[in-house]
């Protein structure tokens, strides 16, 4: 069975003064996850041994904002322990992809951003599980599932994107059928599940790097080099990237 874990970073609120909207996705087989787990455990141990690990989020908002576990940490420490981060997601055999909203770019103003990024994600996921069950077949593997992990807002929010999501189970979108994801998707609290951490990181670096207002040149330089160490993990469709591990609405 496949495992994606699903975060955004940003707000999709038009009002919000960040002009993009991130929500990424970090697929991996559920053979790979307790060594990936140990992996995040570990880096932990690294910075925080004095702590125990699971009361240490790896929260990206924190790390660049000196807040949480990361209050009193040197700069410098912060990055190396997000270029770790970074680091354990280029060695692990796992898939990205993300959609990035430039919402003062929308056309539709009544267009609910989150559940269309939402349909966009689930479309490239779709893509994905096929893809992979078709090299299966082709190796004589046995067809494998998926199910969606998604890190919790509030209930009420939990139920509007559990709508959207049965919806898309049932239908598909315009351009993909669902035949391999399953299951009510699961909202998790993500202070609890290391590879929701991992996503988050994924979400907030592919913002960073995507972000279109002025920045100085060591801030851009720093997220070309955290985006360069998993550029290599996105979802591909032969030689092409965007549009699939990338999907960036509207260009």
């Amino acid at each position: 069975m496949y495992l994606t874990y699903i975060d955004e970073s940003g707000k999709a609120e038009r009002t919000d003064p960040e002009l993009e909207y991130v929500l990424a996705s970090l697929t991996i087989n559920e053979s790979s996850w307790k060594d990936v787990d140990k992996m995040v455990r570990d880096l932990k141990q690294k910075y925080f041994p004095n702590t125990n690990c699971d009361e240490v989020e790896i929260h990206a908002t924190d790390i660049f904002n000196h807040k949480g576990a990361f209050k009193n940490m040197s700069l410098d420490k912060r990055l190396a322990i997000f270029m770790d981060v970074m680091t354990i997601i280029s060695e692990i055999d796992c898939t990205i992809s993300a959609i990035v909203i430039n919402k003062d770019r929308l056309k539709k103003g009544n267009l609910e951003i989150d559940l269309f990024a939402l349909e966009l994600l689930f479309e490239r996921l779709c893509f994905y599980h096929n893809k992979i069950n078709e090299e299966n077949r082709m190796k004589g593997k046995d067809e494998q599932y998926g199910i969606l992990l998604i890190d919790s807002v509030n209930t009420k929010y939990d139920n509007k994107v559990r709508a959207k999501i049965k919806n898309l189970f049932e239908n598909g979108t315009k351009y993909e059928k669902n035949a391999y994801l399953i299951e009510d998707p699961i909202f998790v609290d993500s202070s609890y599940r290391h590879l929701s951490q991992l996503v988050d990181c994924v979400a907030y670096c592919i913002r960073r790097r995507f972000r279109r207002v002025e920045t100085d040149s060591l801030e851009r330089e720093t997220f070309e080099m955290f985006y360069n160490q998993i550029k290599p993990k996105l979802l591909t469709n032969g030689p092409k990237t965007r549009g699939y591990g990338i999907k960036i609405f509207p260009e």
